[in-house]
This record gives C-alpha cells, structure tokens and sequence, in this order.
C-alpha cells in the first residue's frame, strides 16, 4: 500500500519539476523578447530624434531660401520699375544700390 502512493507522489514530484522547468523556460523566452522589443523601441525612438532633427534643418533651411528668394523678387520689382521708367522718360535711371557681394 506505501508503494502505490510512493509512485504517486514521484510522479507528482516529477511533473511538477517538469511545469517548473516550463515555466521557467518560458519566462526567459518572455524576457528576451521584451528585452528586444525594448531595443527596438529605443533605436526607433533614436530614429525618430535624427529626422525630427532633420527636418528642423530643413525647415531652417527652406526659411533662409525663401526670405533670400523674397529679397530677389523685391530687388527685380525695383529693376523693372528702373527699366519702364527709363523706356518711358528716354533717360537711363540711376540703379538701386545692390548689394555687393550678391548674398
């Protein structure tokens, strides 16, 4: 009679051991995986701050190429009212000052 519950209580032993070593087994998997997901998410997050830093550049950029494209037309206005005047008056007008050297 003590040998049938003896059997019973190995195998009991042994199963849990078994789950134990599963478990375990699966929790480390678990860990990996949110250890590279964490990764993942920094190097994303890294990528992110290197575009955003990008696209400041090139908001900064587009600004100064504008404002200089703006000066350009400014200065043409003034050249092309100087041109009809002198095509109206027969007298070659005096020239804005320009900048020297060109920006």
């Amino acid at each position: 009679m003590l040998a049938p519950m003896v059997r019973v209580l190995i195998g009991a032993a042994m199963v849990a051991v078994i789950a134990g070593v599963i478990g375990w087994r699966w929790s480390v998997v678990r860990q990996r995986e949110a250890l590279q997901q964490q990764q993942q998410m920094a190097d994303m997050q890294h990528q992110i701050d290197r575009k955003q830093a990008d696209l400041d550049q090139l908001k900064a950029n587009l600004a100064r190429v504008q404002e200089e494209e703006n000066r350009l037309a400014a200065e043409n206005n003034l050249l092309n009212e100087a041109i009809a005047k002198s095509r109206v008056s027969g007298k070659i007008p005096e020239v804005p000052p320009l900048p020297y050297p060109p920006k």
